[in-house]
């Protein structure tokens, strides 16, 4: 039942492999042992590296197929390209799939076939981003009912994409599908990652996805993926943490997370959101009016803005960027969305 770059000078070039030589560049520390045995765990050797790279993991080498399967639990497979990623449910009633990967719904066939001849019977839309299930038009029809959140189904029939057909099964705030002796319990926290961002829960195998929110080692994506409400955005991760579940997929990187990383990056959001606080109450307006000959007063609230997230993103920097990637990338943009929520809806 289924219910730098440039030119330098030689004697510049010869300090500067003199001080990445002896550790005097601040980007030179070493970089902490990781959970992960895919880890990098060589010291940066150029100029770039040294400025811009904290903690990193490598890629995997692309396989020749472009993506690879382990089995997580028994009839749980986990599916990823080294970038992007998802898992399917096989049982004996037929296969559950998750977000078909824009470009990647073939190969998500060929990996379904390497393991059942069991035909898909329901697709789960985490979110209705097209990255994420721009595939689905592959797997749609023949009796494949989809389900997702009512938000979700509301912004595709308002996009009407060929590519991501509506969903057939709309739900509120909890819905459960059990198939082959398999339960998935679908939960929609709130607003974060967009509207109907869900979670895909799978009790009996201590499973979790939850997409785009917290890859693990990494800081969340530019402005927080542009999240619509952060506040609701972190309740959400908060949520997901009172499952009980010892792996989860993230949507992205070659591998699944730990509830220790999961924990990790949530630990970075309230630390971000500290940070921005310390931030607004340090850097004076007066300060930087005074600084600036600008008669432009955009340009004035733009340059203390910039200025407050410059000091939020020097007071991260520390403890995080040689304990998350993409901290030189983005932490300056979370400082930014952070400040954004002090002025419009709690002040510090």
């Amino acid at each position: 039942m289924f219910s730098v770059s440039g030119v330098y000078s030689s004697k510049v070039l010869k300090f500067l492999i003199i001080a990445v030589a002896t550790g005097l560049l601040s980007g030179c520390t070493t970089t902490p042992e990781p959970s992960s045995q895919s880890v990098n765990k060589q010291k940066p050797t150029s100029v770039t590296d040294v400025v811009l790279d904290g903690y990193y993991e490598s890629l995997p080498s692309s396989a020749k197929k472009g993506y690879f399967v382990e089995q997580l639990a028994p009839e749980i497979y986990f599916f990823s390209t080294g970038v992007y990623n998802n898992l399917f449910v096989v049982t004996q009633e037929g296969v559950v799939i998750t977000d078909p990967i824009k470009g990647k719904g073939k190969l998500l066939k060929q990996a379904i076939r390497e393991v059942t001849t069991q035909p898909v019977r329901f697709m789960i839309y985490s979110h209705s981003h097209i990255d994420h299930i721009g595939d689905a038009h592959l797997f749609a029809g023949e009796g494949v009912q989809i389900i997702a959140q009512v938000e979700t189904g509301k912004a595709l029939r308002k996009y009407k994409d060929r590519n991501r057909p509506v969903p057939h099964i709309n739900f509120g705030t909890n819905y459960t599908l059990s198939i082959g002796g398999i339960t998935i319990e679908l939960i929609y926290p709130g607003e974060g990652h967009g509207k109907g961002n869900s979670i895909i829960y799978i009790p009996s195998r201590k499973v979790v996805m939850y997409v785009d929110m917290a890859t693990p080692k990494s800081v969340p994506f530019k402005n927080f993926a542009y999240t619509i409400d952060i506040a609701s955005h972190v309740r959400g991760i908060e949520k997901a943490l009172k499952l009980d579940f010892d792996v989860y997929v993230a949507g992205h990187l070659h591998r699944t997370g730990k509830r220790e990383e999961m924990k990790e990056v949530l630990a970075y959001h309230y630390a971000s959101k500290k940070a921005s606080i310390e931030a607004i109450k340090k850097v004076s307006f007066l300060d930087v009016r005074a600084r600036t000959k600008t008669k432009d007063v955009e340009n004035l609230f733009g340059t203390y803005l910039d200025a407050v997230a410059e000091e939020c993103y020097r007071i991260l920097k520390p403890e995080w960027k040689h304990r998350l990637m993409g901290f030189e990338a983005f932490a300056r943009g979370h400082c930014d969305v952070w400040i954004s929520y002090h002025r419009t809806h709690k002040a510090p």
